[in-house]
């Protein structure tokens, strides 16, 4: 995979347009790359994998994310592979998130002391639902009027990403951290925008439609 993304490969108008905006991808995009640090790109010969702690149980920390995203209120979720955090984002407390180390996600009980299961289509509903309340609510006349035409087509747009499908998203995380070379540093999985990002360790990041990252994934490794 050309993990460390290139000038060329943002062939949007970078400037005048968000990378990801209010309104997801640009349009017509399934994904989209940012170059990091060139600094950290050129050193990455000189900077030789370490095993994380989270790497020792990387199989069972994914899995405890995959049950997080479909069997609770969690809705997103971001893993740092390097440093074992594992920050989560629920229905049931949208304005905040929560940091849990990768490891106490394994320990007897933590996961059920913490979060709260909800079945998964009642909180894509819940999703939805909010979305409608924000957008329709009171803070309504803020917007001007192509914002309120853009919001309202989005938000109709709006399709939840099938249940099955976070199963192929998880594992492919597990395939980029074993790349040679550029591995994956860090990653998040956000239900409510549809949408994955995956930074590597030569600070080059890619942001990519949930539905199709299984494929990109597919397309871009050995």
């Amino acid at each position: 995979m050309e993990s460390c993304a290139t000038q060329s490969d943002r062939d949007y108008d970078v400037i005048h347009e968000a990378i990801v905006g209010a309104f997801g991808l640009p349009p017509g995009k399934l994904a989209v790359s940012v170059r990091g640090d060139p600094t950290l790109r050129e050193t990455v010969p000189l900077r030789p994998r370490h095993e994380s702690r989270i790497d020792k149980r990387a199989t069972e920390a994914l899995e405890a994310c995959e049950w997080l995203l479909r069997k609770t209120g969690c809705y997103g979720i971001y893993i740092g592979f390097n440093s074992s955090e594992v920050r989560t984002e629920s229905v049931f407390n949208p304005f905040n998130y929560e940091i849990h180390d990768a490891e106490a996600l394994l320990g007897d009980g933590y996961l059920e002391r913490h979060f709260v299961r909800v079945p998964y289509q009642e909180k894509m509903r819940i999703i939805r639902r909010v979305k409608n309340v924000v957008q329709k609510g009171p803070l309504r006349q803020y917007l001007p009027p192509h914002w309120q035409d853009l919001m309202d087509r989005q938000r109709e747009a709006w399709r939840p990403l099938a249940k099955q499908q976070i199963k192929d998203i998880i594992h492919s995380f597990n395939r980029l951290r074993e790349i040679d070379g550029y591995y994956l540093r860090n990653a998040a999985i956000s239900l409510s925008q549809g949408l994955v990002r995956a930074s590597f360790n030569c600070d080059g990041t890619y942001i990519v439609d949930a539905e199709y990252f299984p494929r990109f994934v597919e397309e871009n490794t050995p």
